[in-house]
């Protein structure tokens, strides 16, 4: 039997492992021998050096089959149990790993040279992989153990500030929302790829993370392969598999976690109340002055409430936890053999939400299976199989709604009538109780149950008699399901009428508790979406190298995609407080559909790869994609895309007379893609059902009948819009990979956009114009990362930083003719940047009367000092409507960036991870942008005012006092232009992560493989100009666009985690 003697292997790397003279001796006789040595176990002594001939100490020696390992000693020596015939996989932070085959020798010495450099890293990129150094794209990539040193339930958070061009904002913190947005460079949320299978957002953010092995972003043509809703770029995620040849290996992990809201604002008390009110009724009587009301409270009124005799009330206290925890659990099974590879892993998450009710949480399991089977030596099948099961629950009133009542209520008014904790109040705002609609048990609740599991077969064959050559069948499919009730309890709130007494004290009329009934008739209503998907590929794959010099590789590729969605709602009253269904009546009882439909894509997708000697570089890709939504004869879209790249580096003038360059690569490409993601199904026609509770059938004669009707007149020439992306690229890297650097210009332009025409079509025609191929936009920008890694004896770290900057334009539109020069300038946007805020370029504020009487443009009897005044922008001495210019950006940060530091020593690690951005703006408005809206209550931010300096003095007299603040005198107008942008600027502490990892040679007697340890924050700290509320956190719950903040949304998190991952 033949073996490879330990003595003169090579390692899994390339790298040589050097000998010990005298056992060369000795082959011959252990050869023959090896038939009976084979098998048996003994004891191996070796030692383990740096490429510097330096001993490393803590080196894992680990055998792959029994998974029995050591590490090695001060001296770099290890001793270890191994078998003829065993392979021994040697690994060092910061050097390069290797694998030998132990033959008969008892002593080995393993040189590790330094591993700094990430030129043989491979990449996955569109149907493939390539090694990062052959790569002519703009490629980015991430690794699970980047990606996990953030802890979160939604794993695209954790790709923040990772992944250069690439920005991620996270919306909410609410439990179970998952409304996190991912953009790259700008362009829009990009087509999500999960094992070669288009997935959506939800799936994604969903994903365990320890299933995730890699995600990968395609920022230019390299994307083309993917045609149809690949023109925002591709995020590629791969999941983990097994290892050949690996021993079993079990392994757990937790995290616990505890949450706190970020930048809630607080609202004031009862007397700073009862005094904001006051000067705002003062400062509204200016019509009938000089006659002055009496203040709504008196001084002895506000007293009562600073000296503690009566009670103010927190709403935000009253109904939010400070702290509500959070938990993950996962369970995962690694091994393989020559003939079967395997990895299983089973997902537990589980997150409170802020109610003190408790009724705000959201729970998940996560399932993933990937199996791969050698069945002779040219078939090998692939299992995999996936999927979650979630639930939402949270009570009845929209979210939104509750955060708005608690930041509105008027702190004078308790929360309980008569504080009387059996009867909530009913005196408030919109008559609604904060506090009580935060209890499922008493206003009904939302529940959301999600299930989605998919299946993947694969199966490839190495066809005989072609070198290079590989055939393989892909089929999937995929089922998504969501059950959601939603059942509407009803209940009372209460006011209180007071006891009459009579003279002597007695009690004339007792006190009472009138109730108001809310949320009447109860109803229930259940709601399914049944989803189904499914996916062929048939590919034929060529990978061959000429000569050492030619490298080639091939794809042809058949795809087919089917969709099928459906949905179905009941709804009934219910007469007693049962949330099912079948106790509800008959009467008014609802049943229909939200929606139905379905979709059908094909495509052939062809790539080809050429590399000559890993110096001049081509890729040429195409996709000839077909979609459903389109006429017949505009179904189909050619979408071809091309690079090529040049490694300066590898020519002689570089390699032989500077050698500290590792690699200087220019590249370029272009592409065009294709994107049917905006257009609806051909033709637009809409339905009416005689049987829908709404009666949107047709009446004919005394009967209601179905029927449909075209929406708008058919536009037979409608079809893709197109996607023309350009890029330029250089990748550097220099000292063995010490320092790195790349850098990306990128330029897309989108034709062919839907619009309509606005010519007016007559009221008989019975439909509207269609929809066309009219406009056109262009986004383009630049993106810049730069990487240091470096070991220092036993200390090991690495720094890595990257920025982004994009920018928006229109170029085409479809725009009425303007009706005069300043129209022109004022309100048609083609060829302009998208974003531009226009308003008043605010100047000061009055600080006197006598500057307002004299100011040449202030206009209003009811300016007061403290009042905001603007500038005069074109210069006619007046301030309106005319003065209106750019002032701002807003939706999209200008520029985006990201820090990752990191470094470990003997066993302790340290990761930190920052994400920022600057040039962006935000509105307030609402309770943010002044007190006392909807006669309701003030924030705290609005005691900084100008006021006067004696609380009774009369704001109109020109002799009187002022105290200067932030803000003007309370109940003045809204601030205008500038004043009221906000720069939301901000850089982020997204992630610290400290942990520890216990030597080897401590676990041995527990059968324990690994253990690591560590804390870590999430949004731990924030740097910005922006007050009150988050830079980061979305605007109005209401939907208005992102730049308007109002608050009345779920806060984002700060989140402290403890835990712990082991393997056997």
């Amino acid at each position: 039997m033949g073996f490879r003697s330990i003595t003169s292997c090579t390692g899994k790397w390339g790298k040589r492992v050097k000998n010990l003279s005298w056992q060369w001796a000795l082959i011959p006789l252990l050869a023959l021998s090896s038939g009976t040595v084979f098998g048996q176990q003994r004891n191996i002594s070796g030692s383990v050096r740096g490429d510097d001939n330096k001993p490393l100490s803590g080196a894992t020696v680990r055998v792959a089959k029994s998974g029995q390992s050591t590490t090695t000693d001060a001296r770099g020596n290890f001793s270890l149990p191994v078998s003829t015939g065993d392979r021994l996989i040697i690994t060092y932070v910061g050097y390069q790993g290797q694998e030998i085959v132990v033959g008969d020798g008892a002593t080995v010495v393993v040189e590790m040279p330094t591993d700094n450099t990430t030129l043989e890293d491979v990449v996955v990129v569109g149907y493939g992989t390539q090694k990062k150094a052959t790569l002519t794209g703009a490629v980015s990539s991430v690794t699970n153990k980047e990606m996990t040193v953030t802890k979160n339930e939604n794993v695209i958070n954790m790709l923040t500030g990772k992944l250069p061009g690439v920005r991620i904002t996270q919306q909410t913190g609410q439990p179970g929302a998952f409304e996190s947005n991912i953009d790259i460079r700008g362009m829009g949320e990009p087509l999500i790829v999960v094992d070669g299978i288009p997935r959506d957002k939800d799936y994604f953010s969903r994903m365990d993370a320890t299933e995730i092995e890699s995600v990968s972003v395609l920022k230019d043509a390299s994307a083309a392969v993917y045609g149809v809703r690949a023109a925002n770029g591709v995020l590629l995620v791969t999941t983990k598999r097994g290892t050949s040849g690996e021993a079993f290996e079990i392994g757990y992990s937790f995290n616990q976690g505890f949450q706190q809201f970020l930048y809630v604002p607080n609202t004031v008390g009862a007397a700073d109340f009862m005094t904001l009110k006051n000067e705002q009724l003062w400062r509204n009587f200016n019509n009938n002055y000089p006659n002055r009301l009496p203040p709504t409270w008196s001084e002895q009124d506000i007293a009562a409430y600073l000296d503690g005799t009566k009670k103010s009330y927190n709403y935000l206290d009253a109904a939010f936890d400070k702290t509500s925890p959070q938990q993950q659990h996962n369970l995962s099974l690694n091994g393989g053999s020559e003939k079967v590879n395997y990895f299983f892993n089973l997902g537990y998450m589980d997150q409170m939400g802020s109610y003190k009710s408790k009724s705000l949480n959201y729970n998940r399991y996560n399932l993933r299976s990937n199996v791969d089977v050698k069945i002779t030596d040219r078939l090998k099948a692939s299992v995999d199989l996936g999927g979650y099961a979630d639930e939402t629950n949270q009570p009845r009133t929209d979210i939104w709604a509750v955060y708005k009542q608690a930041w509105r209520q008027r702190p004078d008014k308790p929360i309980y009538a008569n504080d009387n904790p059996l009867y909530p109040n009913f005196d408030m705002i919109d008559n609604e109780n904060p506090v009580v609609v935060t209890d499922a048990d008493q206003t009904g609740y939302r529940k959301f149950l999600r299930k989605q599991f998919n299946g993947i077969l694969s199966l490839e064959y190495k066809i005989p008699y072609v070198d290079g050559l590989t055939a393989k069948g892909t089929y999937n499919y995929d089922f998504k399901y969501a059950d959601n009730t939603d059942y509407k309890r009803s209940y009372f709130l209460y006011s209180h009428t007071p006891a009459v007494l009579g003279q002597n004290g007695e009690v004339v009329t007792p006190e009472k508790y009138n109730a108001h009934e809310k949320n009447s008739p109860s109803t229930v209503r259940r709601t399914s979406y049944p989803d189904y998907h499914t996916l062929m590929q048939f590919s034929l794959n060529y990978n061959k190298s000429f000569l050492d010099k030619h490298n080639l590789s091939a794809l042809l590729l058949f795809v087919e995609e089917y969709n099928k969605w459906d949905s179905f709602y009941a709804q009934r009253e219910i007469k007693v407080n049962s949330e099912y269904l079948f106790a509800g009546e008959a009467k008014n009882q609802l049943a229909d559909m939200e929606g139905v439909g379905e979709r059908t894509a094909r495509g052939l997708v062809g790539k080809f790869n050429y590399d000559f000697k890993g110096k001049y570089l081509a890729e040429f890709s195409f996709r000839y994609d077909g979609s459903s939504k389109f006429p017949k004869d505009k179904r189909w879209g050619f979408f071809p895309g091309a690079s090529v790249g040049w490694r300066i580096s590898e020519e002689n003038f570089i390699k032989d007379n500077v050698t500290f360059i590792d690699n200087l690569k220019i590249r370029a490409s272009y592409g065009k893609l294709g994107d049917d993601r905006s257009a609806g199904n051909y033709p637009s026609t809409f339905v009416g059902y005689a049987l829908d509770p709404f009666n949107l059938g047709w009446i004919f004669g005394e009967d209601l009948v179905s029927g449909a009707l075209p929406t708008a007149i058919p536009n037979p020439n409608l079809t893709w819009y197109t996607s023309r992306t350009a890029n330029l690229g250089l990748d550097v890297d220099l000292w063995n990979g010490k320092f790195g650097m790349t850098f990306d210009y990128f330029d897309r332009r989108r034709d062919g956009l839907l619009a309509t025409r606005l010519d007016l079509v007559p009221g008989t025609v019975g439909a509207n114009l269609p929809q066309e191929n009219l406009e056109s936009d262009r986004t383009f920008g630049y993106e810049v990362s730069l990487t240091h890694r470096n070991r220092i004896n036993a200390f090991n770290y690495f720094v890595s930083g990257q920025v982004s900057t994009t920018k928006n334009q229109f170029m085409d539109r479809i725009e009425s003719r303007a009706g005069n020069s300043y129209d022109q300038w004022r309100n048609r946007y083609a060829d302009r940047y998208k974003d531009i805020w226009w308003g008043k370029e605010y100047d000061s504020q009055f600080t006197s009367y006598e500057q307002i009487y004299n100011h040449p443009t202030q206009v209003g009897s009811g300016t007061l000092p403290g009042d905001y005044y603007y500038k005069d922008w074109n210069g006619d001495g007046f301030v309106n409507g005319a003065d209106d210019h750019p002032i701002a950006t807003f939706n999209m940060p200008l520029i985006n960036y990201g820090l990752s530091i990191g470094g470990s020593w003997k066993g302790v690690d340290l990761a930190m991870n920052f994400q920022g951005a600057s040039k962006v703006y935000a509105q307030y408005i609402e309770v943010l942008a002044a007190p006392l809206q909807f006669e309701g209550g003030a924030l705290e931010q609005f005691l900084d005012r100008w006021r006067p300096v004696d609380p009774n003095a009369d704001l109109f007299n020109p002799n009187t006092e002022w105290v200067s603040g932030y803000y003007p005198s309370t109940g003045s107008a809204m601030a205008e232009g500038s004043r009221s942008i906000e720069d939301a600027s901000y850089i982020r502490l997204k992630t610290l992560e400290i942990g520890y990892t216990f030597p080897t040679e401590w676990l041995q007697s527990l059968k324990v493989k690994s253990l690591r340890i560590y804390a870590s924050g999430y949004n731990l700290m924030t740097w910005t100009g922006m007050k009150y509320t988050d830079p980061e956190h979305p605007g109005s719950a209401g939907g208005s666009s992102s730049h308007m903040v109002d608050t009345y949304k779920y806060p984002l998190n700060k989140t402290y985690n403890i835990g712990a991952s082991i393997k056997f």
